[in-house]
């Protein structure tokens, strides 16, 4: 089936060279590469076009005007490529993938009968190290990384698992499903997409798993690469927006009574822990539902077809405790 990887590339630096010679040096015969370029700056797009074609002579390039955000960017892919058949691989501009990566990734979902499926994900400079085998999350939308900082690579995670959570870098989707969800959350521009995503998956019984056989290392600077950004703010953000549209309705009244208590006891513990910056964030973006339930609702309404599942079996996945 063809693989089609979806690449959203914002002002990339001296390893973006890497980054297209790993896609170049796929083993997976039926493999495109459709890379969407955020700018405005009608240079810098012809620019990045050359870079592109000159490692990947048969990739598409398109401009997306403005820079909305890494999902609302990637979900450009359903205009531009048609049909439910095979999978889309959607990337950051700051991955090198091994050379078997997609082949791996489309093993394993045949074999596993998973809607989606993600790399092994090590440090960039230090692969022996890792950073992610999927993650974990709870009720409340806190993600648990399952990988210790600073964790070497030992082989300790190479078995195949379900995962609540693939990290937006790398991961293969089957095209069917990523068109029944809609994409991502097009109201998420920065963190947060993955878990939303990840979590309507759940609602429709898709399996999310990870096959850490396929590596992927990753720089993960989206911080100093976007300066400009508040990231707290917009994580906390998109953590309670991600709670108050996904919660099932017959629990959205109780947790939203359980989200108080423990933003408050957040707030509390975040005095004497040196985390009261956060503890705001939590704070303020709990206090931003309200003036935004309108659209929260609206987002409910909109992906209910979606929940196929009942609720508590997607509670059941996600990690208890908080």
């Amino acid at each position: 089936p063809s693989v089609v990887a979806v690449m959203v590339v914002h002002e990339p630096g001296d390893w973006f060279d890497e980054t297209l010679a790993s896609l170049a040096g796929q083993d997976y015969p039926n493999f495109r590469t459709l890379f969407l370029l955020p700018s405005d700056d009608a240079s810098v797009v012809d620019e990045l076009t050359v870079r592109i074609r000159s490692a990947l002579p048969a990739a598409f390039v398109r401009n997306v005007p403005g820079n909305v955000g890494f999902g609302p960017t990637a979900n450009e892919v359903l205009r531009l490529v048609e049909g439910d058949n095979g999978f889309f691989l959607v990337c950051h501009d700051d991955v090198v993938l091994a050379p078997d990566v997609v082949r791996l990734l489309v093993a394993e979902l045949f074999r596993s009968n998973a809607g989606m499926v993600g790399p092994k994900l090590t440090e960039f400079d230090q692969p022996k190290m890792l950073q992610h085998v999927g993650l974990g999350l709870d009720r409340f939308g806190e993600v648990d990384p399952i990988v210790e900082p600073g964790e070497a690579d030992q082989e300790q995670h190479d078995a195949v698992r379900d995962v609540f959570v693939l990290p937006s870098a790398c991961f293969l989707v089957r095209a069917d499903l990523f068109r029944t969800l809609g994409g991502f959350d097009p109201a998420v521009s920065f963190h947060g997409d993955d878990v939303d995503l990840c979590w309507r998956a759940h609602l429709t019984g898709a399996r999310v798993i990870v096959a850490p056989d396929a590596s992927v290392r990753h720089r993960e600077r989206l911080v100093e690469r976007r300066s400009d950004l508040n990231h707290r703010a917009l994580s906390a953000r998109h953590r309670m927006r991600a709670v108050a549209t996904l919660t099932g309705g017959s629990r959205l009244l109780g947790r939203s009574i359980q989200l108080v208590l423990l933003t408050v006891v957040e707030l509390l513990v975040g005095l004497f822990t040196g985390r009261f910056g956060e503890a705001v964030a939590s704070a303020r973006a709990l206090g931003g539902l309200i003036p935004r339930s309108g659209s929260i609702m609206s987002r409910r309404r909109a992906i209910r077809g979606q929940r196929v599942v009942p609720e508590r079996e997607v509670l059941g996945l996600q990690d208890r405790g908080s």
